[in-house]
């Protein structure tokens, strides 16, 4: 079975993506997608660090960190625009994951990529605006302005780059099999629904 979480920023989708990965037993993709992608592009880590003070590149923006450097996020950039070939690499390397089994993959659009399968269970994460807002500050130690600012930001980037790539409504629950508010249940709870729900899948 394949898991495939999708989420709105500032949710803490991750958290609840590593348990229910280590509930299941199953491999936990994250970081891993950019870093083969980037690999086959002929992008290197150390590159992106050294240019750090730079404008960021598509490339920098996909191995800068996982939810500030989703492809959506370069979407955004109208000097740099995401591109076949990145798009092509990205669906790829999600496919190569999916095929091992028994993975939680997180963003890259893997859901769209993946589609209504039998064997993937697509869940969304949302929580309301300002839930998130007061989760970001709190997490990444920023300014209320600046996390105001970055929910805004990467919502949109997302909603774009979902509906213009995929032609698919982020966030609608018509695209997923399960919908969780993580503000009425806390990270072991929201992981715990995903493990129930992969255990009825299957």
């Amino acid at each position: 079975m394949i898991v495939t979480i999708s989420n709105e920023y500032g949710s803490g989708a991750l958290a609840i993506a590593r348990l229910a990965a280590r509930e299941l037993g199953y491999a936990y993709v994250d970081r891993q997608l950019p870093v083969v992608v980037a690999k086959r592009l002929r992008i290197t880590p150390e590159a992106v660090e050294a240019s750090e003070d730079s404008t960021p590149t598509l490339g920098q923006r996909l191995l800068e960190g996982l939810e500030l450097a989703t492809p959506e996020l370069a979407q955004a950039s109208a000097e740099q625009p995401l591109d076949d070939t990145l798009l092509a690499a990205v669906a790829r390397a999600v496919r190569e994951y999916a095929a091992r089994g028994n993975s939680v993959i997180v963003g890259r659009g893997a859901s769209a990529i993946l589609g209504s399968r039998p064997d993937v269970l697509r869940v969304f994460m949302r929580a309301p605006r300002e839930w998130r807002i007061v989760h970001v500050v709190a997490s990444s130690a920023v300014t209320r302005a600046v996390a105001e600012a970055e929910v805004d930001r990467i919502d949109r980037a997302r909603t774009a780059y979902v509906r213009q790539w995929y032609g698919l409504g982020f966030g609608d629950p018509a695209n997923y099999d399960l919908c969780i508010d993580v503000s009425l249940l806390d990270a072991a709870q929201s992981a715990a629904a995903v493990v129930a729900a992969v255990h009825a899948r299957r």
